[in-house]
C-alpha cells in the first residue's frame, strides 16, 4: 500500500510532499510480435480492497473488458516492499490516475517482472484474459492476467 500512498501524492496536488522523491517506473512493452518469450496466466491480488484515495477497485474492474492491456507499476526507489507491481487500467491519457489502480500481481510473480525487468533484459505486458466473480458463491470481482513476457532493447554500450 505504500506505492499507492506514494503514487497518490504524486496525482493529488492538495497531498504532495515537496520533501520526497518518488521513482514511480511502468513497465512499457509495446510489442505485439511473436518473438515472445514466455506467456503465463496469474489472478491479480488486492481487487477487493480499496485504494488510499477511497475509489473502490471493483469499480475500476467493473470496467475492464477481455483483451485490455493493463499498465505494470512498480517503486524503484525500492522503499518499502521493492517487489510489488500494481496493476493500472489503461486510461485515455498517459496520466496515472489512482482510481485506475484495481489491485496487483502476487508477491513472487511481481518478483519475478521485476528482476527480469532489471537482470535479465526482460519487458512484460500484461493484458486481461478473463474477468471473475460476480456469481452468488463469489460475488466480488477479479480478474486473470496474461502476461507476455519479450526480450528487451539492445543496451548501448
Amino acid at each position: 500500500m505504500r506505492l499507492i500512498e506514494r503514487l497518490e501524492r504524486i496525482l493529488v496536488p492538495s497531498r504532495r510532499a515537496k520533501e520526497e522523491h518518488v521513482d514511480l517506473k511502468e513497465i512499457f512493452c509495446k510489442r505485439k510480435d511473436d518473438g515472445f518469450i514466455d506467456k503465463v496466466r496469474t489472478p491479480a491480488t488486492g481487487c477487493e480492497h480499496s485504494n488510499v484515495d477511497g475509489s473502490e477497485r471493483q469499480e475500476t474492474l467493473k470496467k475492464l473488458k477481455v483483451g485490455e492491456k493493463v499498465r505494470l507499476v512498480w517503486d524503484a526507489t525500492g522503499s518499502g516492499n521493492k517487489n510489488t507491481v500494481y496493476l493500472v487500467r489503461k486510461g485515455g491519457t498517459q496520466q496515472l490516475s489512482m482510481p485506475d489502480c484495481f489491485g496487483r500481481l502476487n508477491d513472487k510473480v511481481a518478483a519475478d517482472v521485476i528482476r527480469w525487468l532489471t537482470h535479465d533484459n526482460i519487458v512484460t505486458s500484461a493484458k486481461v484474459v478473463k474477468i471473475t466473480g460476480e456469481t452468488r458463491k463469489n460475488p466480488r470481482l477479479g480478474c486473470v492476467l496474461e502476461l507476455t513476457t519479450y526480450p528487451g532493447p539492445e543496451k548501448k554500450v
